[in-house]
């Protein structure tokens, strides 16, 4: 459809009725005085199309996992497109995985984010949609019966749609202990089994559209420096 040398750096815009490059949806810099480094995020053509697949998921309301290693920006991205939601629409909630991480308390971190509808029915306030963000999600350790113990609440959330009360609050014998959790959105960031990560249930991971985030190309590293550096060096005199 054009110059480029593949299909793979097109995309087909439904509006204009054409295949469009990528690389002209690419934004300009914008430079933030002061923000922490991590935070820092240079669009690039990568950016934008792991934007692109992040927006069309979310039309569909289908969770999502990124895989890949340290230093690929996937933390970042989801955040951002995060972070960029309408707040009259969206709220959102991120909670980072670590081997000490239990199901009891990825529960009661998920049900502090949503209230009551109706007698067994949670979901977020105001009529939002959550939108939980799981970083590292392949951290939790593996139990005595090759179970990780968070991963497998996830997967009752949702193959199920919730969760059965638990604790304090549990009443034996009843038949209210099930909690339906409505509207919530599931976006997660992992990087390859080896250390302290463990391979993920594959059935847990058939519930997501998983995208592989592979390191930036040469041509993206330097647009991502020259970038910074050129804003960074703004505000020296020319002559130095």
């Amino acid at each position: 459809p054009g110059s480029c040398p593949t299909l793979y750096d097109y995309y087909f815009n439904e509006a204009m009725i054409r295949w469009v490059p990528w690389t002209d949806e690419v934004k300009d810099y914008e430079h933030i005085p002061g923000q922490p480094f991590a935070n820092i995020l240079v669009p690039t053509v990568d950016t934008v199309t792991f934007t692109y697949h992040l927006q069309w998921n979310l039309n569909i309301f289908r969770p999502v996992v990124y895989a890949g290693d340290v230093g690929t920006a996937k933390t970042v991205t989801i955040q951002n497109f995060l972070k960029n939601l309408s707040p009259d629409k969206f709220t959102f909630l991120n909670i980072n995985f670590s081997s000490r991480t239990t199901s009891l308390a990825l529960q009661r971190n998920l049900e502090s984010n949503v209230e009551k509808r109706t007698k067994d029915t949670y979901g977020p306030a105001g009529g939002k949609k959550l939108m939980l963000f799981i970083d590292d999600m392949n951290m939790p350790k593996v139990d005595l019966y090759g179970t990780q113990q968070p991963i497998a609440l996830l997967k009752l959330l949702l193959g199920q749609g919730g969760v059965y009360e638990r604790g304090e609050n549990f009443k034996s014998g009843e038949g209210t202990n099930w909690k339906n959790i409505k509207d919530v959105g599931y976006f997660a960031a992992m990087g390859p089994p080896g250390g302290a990560r463990s391979t993920v249930d594959p059935r847990f991971i058939s519930m997501f559209s998983v995208f592989n985030i592979p390191f930036p190309s040469d041509t993206s590293l330097t647009m991502i420096f020259s970038s910074m550096l050129k804003h960074h060096l703004q505000a020296f005199n020319q002559t130095v």
